[in-house]
């Protein structure tokens, strides 16, 4: 009788159901997606705030608009009043935040909850009010051309110093109430650098911010874009590095 040789070896990573069957455990492309996690993580951040970004514009530009809608009508929205700049800073947010979560692992759910707050309170809520209830003064007080613009101008830059300087102070305050544990957030240039968007909300106000509407319609979204991705892009890694600079 002869017998069957099997000359075929084969690895702990296959499983044979039956002839000519092989089943592989293990997905060749997993090491590939393992690598590439951060760029997933940025790119689902940054879609998840874009995303909600257009979704708050179409409501806005919906409501606004009592005729035909266009789609061009999301990119021509008035933003005098301040709390519709803090509902799109806001949606920015909360997409990137979400988007973020979705594709990281949990170790890094907790630094993106902390920026989260620190970019509601930090980078939109304290200097917007601020700075909004300061241009609001101004433009009641009928100055000159010359003076509203130059009060106007100072009260920006000077809303957002303190704004940005005492909302990351409470945020820190607000994440060690939540989290048990110290959040000592260190400001960056970037948390400054977003605040051009007040620089734009108060020209809105003064005589010449009715010549560069159009721009700060279309550019607001932009720069708030930057608030979401921060929030959603946040590690347990880039906290730990904070840390290790403050130390030394």
């Amino acid at each position: 009788m002869t017998s069957l040789i099997n000359s075929v070896h084969y690895s702990s990573s296959h499983d044979v159901r039956n002839a000519g069957m092989i089943k592989y455990k293990e997905n060749p492309l997993k090491g590939l997606v393992k690598k590439d996690r951060d760029g997933r993580v940025k790119r689902s951040a940054l879609a998840g705030s874009a995303l909600t970004t257009l979704a708050y514009l179409l409501v806005v530009a919906k409501s606004a608009r009592k005729g035909d809608f266009k789609i061009k009508d999301m990119f021509n929205v008035d933003f005098k009043n301040m709390f519709k700049v803090m509902g799109l800073a806001t949606s920015a947010v909360i997409g990137g935040l979400f988007g973020g979560l979705a594709a990281d692992v949990k170790e890094n759910r907790k630094p993106k909850l902390k920026e989260a707050v620190h970019q509601f309170l930090g980078n939109i809520v304290t200097p917007i009010s601020i700075v909004g209830i300061a241009a609001n003064q101004i433009e009641k007080r009928n100055f000159s051309k010359t003076k509203e613009i130059l009060y106007s101008a100072g009260a920006a830059i000077a809303g957002v110093a303190a704004g940005v300087t005492g909302g990351n102070f409470i945020a820190s305050k607000v994440n060690k109430a939540i989290f048990k544990e110290n959040d000592d957030r260190k400001l960056s240039i970037k948390d400054f650098g977003i605040h051009v968007d007040d620089l734009l909300t108060v020209a809105a106000l003064t005589p010449i911010g009715n010549s560069i509407k159009g721009f700060i319609s279309k550019a607001l979204p932009l720069i708030f874009l930057i608030c979401g991705y921060e929030a959603g892009t946040k590690t347990k890694k880039d906290v730990n590095e904070h840390l290790q600079e403050k130390s030394k």
